[in-house]
Formats: C-alpha cells, sequence, structure tokens
C-alpha cells in the first residue's frame, strides 16, 4: 500500500518551470507597462479636454435657451473671471453674464462677473496635465449662439510630458479646443494644425 502511494503522481510546478513562468511575465510585462502608461495619459489629456467641450457647449446652449450672454472664461478661483493673459488656462467659470434679463447694460456680456450674475458650472483641470495653454481668456455667447465679438477666447491646448509627438493612430499627445466666431467649439488632436500658428506647439 505504501509503495502504491510512493508510486502516485506528484501534481506541482519545480522550480525551472517557476523561474521559466516569472521570465515570460516579466517579458510581457515590460511590453504592455508602456501603453499601460499611455493609456492612463490619454484618458487624463481626454477627460480635461472633453469636459472644457461640453463646458462650451453649456454656455452656447445656456445663452440660447435664456436669452442673454452666457461667458466661458479662465478663472484661478472658481468664482471671477482670470484677466492675466499669462496666466494657464488651469481652471474655467460658466455664468450668466447679465444680473437682470429685463434690463440691458453696459455690464451685460463683458467677461467680468458682475454683481448679481450668477456662476452655473465651474471645473479645474487636473495637476497632471502640465500645460494648458489659451490664445485669449473668455468667450462670450449672445442668444443666438454666436461668439460676442469683444470676446478673444480661441483656443485652449492641453499638452502633458509628452508634449506634441504622435501616438497610436497617427494622433497627437495633445489636444485643443477651438472655438469659431459662430460659436462651435471643437477638439483636434492633429498634430499638424497643433504644430502650426496659431497654436505654435506644446510650450515644454
Amino acid at each position: 500500500m505504501l509503495f502504491t502511494k510512493m508510486k502516485a503522481k506528484q501534481c506541482g510546478f519545480t522550480v525551472l518551470e517557476m523561474m521559466l513562468a516569472v521570465a515570460i511575465l516579466a517579458v510581457l510585462v515590460s511590453f504592455g507597462l508602456p501603453n499601460f502608461r499611455d493609456f492612463i495619459r490619454n484618458a487624463r489629456m481626454a477627460a480635461a479636454a472633453n469636459d472644457l467641450l461640453a463646458d462650451m457647449n453649456l454656455a452656447r446652449s445656456e445663452a440660447i435657451k435664456r436669452r442673454v450672454p452666457v461667458t466661458l472664461c479662465k478663472s484661478q478661483d472658481a468664482a471671477t473671471c482670470d484677466a492675466s493673459s499669462t496666466s494657464q488656462f488651469r481652471g474655467w467659470i460658466v455664468y450668466v453674464d447679465d444680473a437682470d434679463a429685463t434690463e440691458e447694460t453696459t455690464d451685460d456680456g463683458d467677461g467680468t462677473v458682475d454683481s448679481g450674475e450668477v456662476v452655473l458650472r465651474s471645473s479645474v483641470i487636473s495637476p497632471d496635465i502640465d500645460s494648458a495653454i489659451g490664445e485669449g481668456n473668455f468667450s462670450t455667447f449672445v442668444s443666438s449662439g454666436f461668439i460676442r465679438p469683444s470676446a478673444d477666447l480661441e483656443y485652449v491646448l492641453f499638452c502633458d510630458s509628452r508634449g506634441n509627438t504622435v501616438t497610436s493612430g497617427g494622433d497627437s499627445a495633445a489636444r485643443a479646443i477651438t472655438i469659431t466666431a459662430t460659436g462651435r467649439a471643437a477638439l483636434t488632436r492633429n498634430i499638424d494644425i497643433i504644430e502650426d500658428e496659431p497654436f505654435d506647439g506644446c510650450p515644454l
């Protein structure tokens, strides 16, 4: 009986098999880790760009719905507009740029948060986004959905440590939001467009 048990097949891994399995796993991880890192970076960049794009569309739709100017502007404190042309676009607010819809004043649609004007939404950019540069500080949408001529925000460019490099699919690692005079905002990852004026590449 004892002899039969000793002859029974033993299940398990030998040391050589374990070392081979670990080596194969290390090779697979070395290939997959860079792709996973880029996946996380792309997700962060997409989240920042899509948040701004969504709030641009919100400002435009609210202006049409409310029949008053609605402004999206660069903001550092989530309450007032940042008038500095040199600070980065690390955050923004969307607000009704008209304290009283029944009365027209010079403060309406001026790109400044005045007394009585309601902030609809505020957003901040993740610190993992290395650079967020805006050409201009605010966009004011009027009841037609168009941009008020006094608005100066033409684009916002988001960059991380990769800069304006080619990623999977031939697109840029950077993201750019452009705003046309008709009030339409669009996201681009076209590396050639981002390299050209007015973007002037990622300032890294």
